[in-house]
């Protein structure tokens, strides 16, 4: 899908009556600073090479007639790749996969949910499951553990009394391998509890160089307090802390929440803190989980809206007995550090239950994970065709695999229905060439001038690179070189601040980077 920029006739001057206000005259320097005792020039940001994604203002200093997008997945028309059966489910929430670059597998590691089992009969269990292709998923037969007198079959954690409930399989950097090449945070629940607690839940770290067999950490349980949730992990590289996810024991009354903790040796976790609730724009009255993967130098969030109080005559929210009560969906929610998070303020869901009769007709769980190649990223969840209520899960059928897929940094985009301009901050420009993700109507267009980003010149119009010399982007394309009369390689700037004016027409722009 690469492509490049084509050439196209110049826009209509500023001064001739064009479509762009008049500042944007490059020969005269309206609205730019043209003198002062000092100025400190600000730091230019240093982007490299990774791609700049459109979920916040990071890179972005200004914006006119543009709006962000949330980009809903496609949900596989065979879904689902792994079903369940009447009161079991195979893959239910909580639920995480990779992909194995040395055995070419994506491996899933699942929570399994036997309802017709008393919960201390090995109900609630570990399971391992592969595929080439995430269409088609087998369960080989591991010998690992016992389960009703036989250990030919797929499970990898079970305990009689004991539940083995959500799964966050990591692989874990060099200077923790001798404890194994994978850590689980895997949520235990006591049934029934142990003497002196009150509901037998906790936290635990297990190891494993196979990722099959799995040993507890001695220093467990990392945290003892309730959090019935999809509580999972992931290593942050930039700081070398390990990030967790949880429910807040701590609250004001209702523990469906987001907490964080985080540690640097999966032993000694900070003290958890609440990072999000509901708040006035929410419809959603509870949070059930956030999931949470790296891309692109991001941190992306899954986050569970829960709708639980709408049929509750007390619930005063904005709906009542709404269409939605008892269902979850997903909405997206997005991080530069793992821990301060943003969403869109307009709250569109990202993944939706399915329409009666399918199989996430009640509830759809993100599972942790993300595989992206040739354009396209691939997520895995899993649909629940019952509502969150006990009697309609023990009765429905178990929650089953799907698949789902969108563009390739396509979760947001900056969109101009008409015509719309994106400033850019200072960068560091690394020189090489410009590349865009983006898509434009019939008719519309795509124009990017460089501008200065430096102290007391900053803004002036870079001779060669502004809109008069760019060459449209038309079409739609994951990969497109942008190039101007002059060529496409920008080395001759490598290193200046520069700030890139974007100037779309009815266009969505996915990211950009340098290369």
């Amino acid at each position: 899908m690469a492509s490049v920029a084509v050439a196209a006739e110049p826009p209509p001057r500023a001064e001739a009556g064009g479509s762009h206000p008049p500042y944007f005259n490059f020969t005269a320097r309206q609205f730019l600073i043209e003198g002062s005792y000092s100025i400190t020039p600000t730091e230019p940001i240093r982007v490299g090479r990774v791609r700049q994604l459109m979920f916040d203002r990071a890179v972005i200093d200004d914006a006119w007639g543009v709006e962000r997008t949330v980009h809903a997945p496609v949900k596989f028309a065979k879904n689902p790749v792994l079903p369940g059966e009447p009161q079991l489910a195979r893959v239910h929430f909580g639920s995480c996969f990779l992909h194995d670059e040395a055995s070419r597998k994506f491996r899933l590691w699942a929570c399994s949910w036997d309802t017709k089992r008393p919960k201390e009969n090995l109900s609630i269990f570990q399971t391992y499951y592969e595929s080439d292709d995430l269409r088609r998923w087998t369960a080989p037969s591991l010998g690992v553990v016992d389960y009703d007198g036989s250990r030919a079959n797929n499970v990898v954690n079970a305990v009689k009394g004991m539940t083995h409930e959500a799964v966050s399989v990591i692989e874990v950097p060099e200077r923790l391998r001798a404890r194994g090449r994978f850590a689980m945070l895997c949520s235990v629940t006591q049934n029934p509890p142990l003497p002196g607690t009150t509901h037998g839940m906790e936290v635990r770290i297990m190891w494993s160089d196979d990722g099959v067999r799995w040993k507890d950490q001695p220093e467990n349980p990392v945290i003892r307090g309730r959090t019935d949730t999809h509580n999972n992990l992931v290593y942050n590289s930039q700081r070398d802390v390990f990030m967790m996810y949880r429910r807040p024991s701590i609250n004001a009354g209702q523990i469906r929440r987001v907490a964080y903790a985080e540690s640097k040796d999966l032993i000694t976790w900070t003290q958890p803190e609440t990072i999000i609730f509901p708040d006035e724009a929410d419809t959603a009255n509870m949070f059930y989980s956030l999931v949470v993967v790296p891309y692109q130098g991001m941190y992306v969030g899954f986050l569970q809206n829960f709708y639980l109080y709408m049929d509750d005559p007390s619930y005063a929210g904005p709906v009542r007995n709404g269409p939605k009560s008892h269902q979850l969906d997903i909405e997206l929610a997005w991080s530069r550090d793992g821990r301060h998070w943003e969403r869109h303020p307009r709250r569109p869901i990202f993944l939706e239950t399915g329409v009666p009769g399918e199989f996430d007709a009640g509830m759809v769980y993100v599972h942790q994970g993300l595989y992206e190649k040739d354009g396209t990223i691939s997520l895995l969840y899993s649909g629940h065709e019952a509502r969150h209520v006990t009697q309609q899960v023990k009765a429905g059928r178990g929650s089953g695999l799907g698949l789902a897929t969108l563009r390739q940094d396509g979760f947001v985009s900056l969109d101009a229905p008409k015509e719309g301009y994106v400033l850019t901050k200072p960068l560091a420009l690394p020189g090489g060439r410009l590349h865009l993700n983006a898509q434009t109507e019939p008719g519309g267009f795509i124009r990017v001038a460089l501008r200065r980003g430096d102290g007391v010149n900053d803004g002036d119009w870079i001779e060669g690179w502004n809109y008069e010399q760019a060459q449209d982007f038309r079409g739609d394309a994951v990969d497109a070189t942008f190039a101007w009369k002059s060529g496409a390689d920008l080395t001759v700037l490598k290193d200046r601040a520069v700030r890139l004016h974007f100037w779309l027409n009815r266009a969505k722009l996915h990211s950009f980077w340098f290369e």
